[in-house]
């Protein structure tokens, strides 16, 4: 959290017990924290004789250590009926700022919700670049294995996998490619089955026509799904790959990327699970798909990337001497 320009981290505070009340308080704004609640998270189900009394002590500890970092601030923590209350109009609270900026995001549209999230996630490379740990949890949670702070960790974890991955989007629909690719690779990051990423990822390769970039990256995620999870990519990242190989197909302008497409398609083609006879497992080919460069009924796929690269050789036998090898 901040008071003015200076930032106070939950270690500062001390002890562990000091430290943790301070989280427990800011992991509820604006909500009052019971006296009970606070004894159950300090001491789980054994507290001790006099817990309530202990409890107001470590409370009154942190009112001192939080007046010493910045005269006035001990007022921050306020009692409440039962309990107490870290009363934000004193602090400003790093993941609370987060949330703040990404709501104002999801209240835009096009580049002004890029630039929303932009701004969100300046809070987070901030503190980064200060040292601080990445990821909201990072921001907020001291290093402690307690259950409820680490249900507390995921939780925030989970929320930056969401604004990311939610953020990627919809720097995809605005046409900035760059920071949609940037913020899926970071939702990757942190989770490497998140679908939405995956399919990002994809679409921002179909869109600068990198075909082969984008195989490369879906056989990425179908041998990752494959391996971990048992299954097979779903039908919005199939797809985009259904797309990417059409386009890769059509790039017969360079023939050399078109050679690298071939193979990159005949390496994922060969590299997916056996299915029923006559099934096509990515639904790629078969009735109503396109063949080559649009054509309906168009020979398969893995045939027409074959006779490419058999084209390839035999242009490359016919043209090979030993005296050129001899004088290379």
């Amino acid at each position: 959290m901040s008071v003015g320009d200076r930032s106070i981290g939950p270690r500062q505070l001390g002890g562990a017990k000091p430290r943790q009340i301070l989280v427990a308080l800011l992991l509820r704004p604006d909500q009052a924290v019971c006296k009970a609640s606070l004894v159950r998270l300090l001491w789980d189900d054994a507290p001790p004789a006099g817990a309530l009394s202990t409890l107001e002590g470590y409370v009154s500890l942190v009112r001192k250590r939080l007046d010493a970092l910045a005269p006035g601030l001990g007022s921050a923590v306020r009692t409440e009926p039962g309990g107490y209350l870290l009363d934000p109009a004193f602090v400003d609270v790093d993941v609370h700022r987060f949330r703040r900026l990404a709501a104002r995001a999801r209240a835009c549209s096009g580049p002004a919700a890029v630039r929303g999230w932009v701004g969100a996630f300046d809070v987070l490379d901030a503190l980064d670049a200060l040292g601080g740990a990445r990821g909201l949890s990072g921001l907020l949670l001291p290093d402690e294995h307690l259950d409820w702070i680490e249900q507390a960790r995921e939780e925030l974890d989970d929320e930056l996998l969401r604004a990311l991955s939610e953020a990627a989007g919809v720097a995809l629909d605005a046409g900035d490619l760059d920071r949609a690719h940037r913020w899926a690779r970071e939702a990757l990051a942190a989770d490497p089955y998140d679908e939405a990423a995956w399919r990002v990822i994809l679409e921002c390769c179909e869109q600068r026509g990198r075909y082969a970039e984008g195989l490369r990256a879906y056989d990425e995620c179908r041998r990752l799904l494959a391996d971990e999870l048992g299954c097979a990519p779903g039908p919005g990242v199939r797809e985009v790959f259904g797309r990417l190989l059409d386009g890769a197909r059509q790039a017969d302008d360079d023939p050399l990327a078109a050679l690298v497409d071939a193979v990159v398609r005949l390496h994922v083609a060969v590299s997916l699970p056996a299915g029923p006879a006559g099934a096509d497992p990515e639904g790629t080919t078969g009735p109503g798909r396109p063949g080559r460069a649009g054509q309906r009924g168009g020979p398969p796929p893995v045939e027409e990337d074959w006779r490419l690269l058999e084209r390839l050789l035999s242009m490359a036998r016919s043209g090979w001497h030993p005296t050129a090898q001899a004088t290379a």
